[in-house]
């Protein structure tokens, strides 16, 4: 299992990438206004001003370092229902690289129109994630390319618990960090940062309430499977947890807890009108965790924004929904 070495050397390689302008040094903001309807201080740590609208390019980057020249040649392979592909495609096409991006006929349109910009090759396959991930496989023994999986990947772990890193460093006295989940490799990476240099810092993971597979699984104490039913949040609508991610999560994270899709909702419309960022609602549900009441929050409490890649029809949605009430 990767520890906070790995974290630390994965911090390593986003550091260059920031210098070199591939990836953005994303904020820590502190919303006076959220802060004041939650009773307690909230910051956003802002993935959605991140390269590709979210955090996904931080193990895109760290897998790639890891790479060999003539596996960089053969080029990488993924799939996903949106934020990895893209940054698998970006971080490809920033180092000269091939890249396939697989992903699920339910992807939204502007997952796969921004997909498409970096120069990739997208293939639509599969109505359910079986389907997908084959397909993925498929291409990677007949092309010899790299698959880049989303969930079972020591590397992309690690690239994305470099945000525990970079949370801890702009605010060390943070009492909880409220974590987006799908697959669980953000908070996997996440809780190994933060509690190997911060123990008391309490890592709470986020799920929508209808695809709560690692919510089941956390508070059973055995992986979970569930039936895919349709969320706001479709970028965490995962039907069982990563295995990997699974273990680090059971051995690390403080508590899991869901959110209904009308507080994924109106946490994406806090987002908007008090910040004036735009957040997709898989990233927004982080700070519907902490505002749900649904477990204790310390004076300083800090939400991943992971993403902000809205479907402007589910966003115009959301929005008009708010002005009928």
């Amino acid at each position: 299992m990767i520890g906070i070495e790995e974290v630390k050397r994965a911090k390593e390689v986003i550091n260059t990438c920031i210098i070199k302008n591939m990836m953005h040094d994303t904020p820590l903001i502190r919303s006076a206004s959220i802060s004041e309807i939650a009773g307690t201080e909230v910051y956003l740590k802002c993935e959605n001003l991140q390269k590709t609208g979210s955090f996904k390019v931080r193990g895109a980057f760290n897998h790639i370092s890891t790479l060999s020249e003539e596996q960089r040649k053969k080029g990488v392979v993924c799939a996903s229902t949106g934020n990895h592909s893209q940054a698998v495609g970006y971080a490809a096409s920033m180092l000269g690289m091939k890249s396939w991006l697989v992903m699920p006929e339910y992807t939204t349109m502007i997952k796969q129109e921004c997909s498409r910009r970096y120069g990739t090759k997208v293939i639509i396959a599969g109505s359910a994630w079986k389907e997908t991930y084959e397909k993925a496989l498929e291409i990677s023994r007949e092309y010899g390319c790299d698959y880049i999986d989303t969930g079972e990947d020591e590397s992309l772990i690690a690239g994305q618990g470099t945000l525990g890193i970079e949370i801890l460093e702009a605010l060390p006295d943070v009492d909880a960090i409220y974590v987006p989940v799908g697959g669980g490799g953000m908070i996997a990476g996440i809780a190994i940062a933060v509690k190997e240099i911060s123990p008391d810092t309490r890592v709470i993971g986020v799920e929508p309430e209808h695809m709560n597979a690692m919510y089941r699984s956390f508070h059973s104490g055995k992986i979970e499977i569930i039936k895919r039913i349709p969320s706001v949040a479709d970028g965490l609508g995962g039907v069982s947890p990563c295995v990997l991610p699974y273990e680090i999560v059971s051995r690390y994270v403080d508590d899991m807890i869901t959110v209904s899709e009308e507080e994924i909702k109106e946490a994406t419309r806090l987002i908007l009108q008090r910040t004036k960022m735009l957040a997709e609602p898989s990233g927004a549900t982080a700070l519907a965790g902490l505002l749900s009441g649904k477990v204790y929050t310390g004076k300083k409490n800090v939400c991943i924004v992971s993403g902000g890649n809205a479907e402007p029809e589910v966003l115009a949605e959301i929005l008009s929904s708010a002005c009928c009430k």
